[in-house]
């Protein structure tokens, strides 16, 4: 795969990230954004879509779209990649976490977590739980595409916001 430049994707009027190209998502009428797109070289290594980036999108959007048309979430409903990134902080993580939550509430969009690290996604969703109590998240589901051992934990956290929340075992 050939790595593609962040010049290449165009930023959403809301809930922030990058648009992936369609050669990523496959489907050209598709709108998925990725949120937390590595842009610091000096701390986070390689920038922009990595090979390792491209290859965590392109093994978890086969199965967002299976899951969306599984459980009837509609196709034509935008998606949020949040890539939970483990050359960053905890801290670094969960704040750009709820900033693309604060952006996704009130809508009907879809958040899919990515990362190489789910001890990282798990950490940094249960950071920002105080501050999603205060948003509106029952029509924003969360499509968890990962390890089983943390579906429980992301439920339940999901529960507490209201949050939607459809799970698919990654092996």
């Amino acid at each position: 795969m050939s790595t593609i430049a962040v010049k290449e994707v165009q930023t959403p009027r809301r809930g922030g990230g990058h648009r992936i190209p369609s050669s990523l998502t496959e489907r050209p009428d598709s709108r998925v954004y990725l949120a937390n797109l590595p842009n610091h070289s000096a701390t986070a290594g390689l920038v922009g879509y990595t090979p390792q980036l491209q290859e965590l999108i392109s093994d978890a959007l086969p199965i967002t779209w299976h899951l969306i048309e599984k459980q009837g979430l509609g196709s034509d409903r935008v998606v949020h990649l949040f890539y939970a990134n483990p050359k960053e902080s905890l801290q670094v993580n969960s704040e750009r976490l709820l900033e693309l939550l604060e952006g996704l509430s009130m809508t009907d969009h879809i958040w899919v977590p990515v990362s190489t690290s789910h001890s990282m996604i798990l950490h940094a969703f249960r950071n920002i739980l105080p501050e999603l109590k205060y948003l509106h998240l029952a029509s924003v589901p969360m499509l968890y595409v990962g390890d089983n051992a943390n579906r429980r934990s992301l439920k339940a956290m999901a529960d507490m916001c209201k949050m939607p929340f459809y799970f698919h075992a990654l092996y």
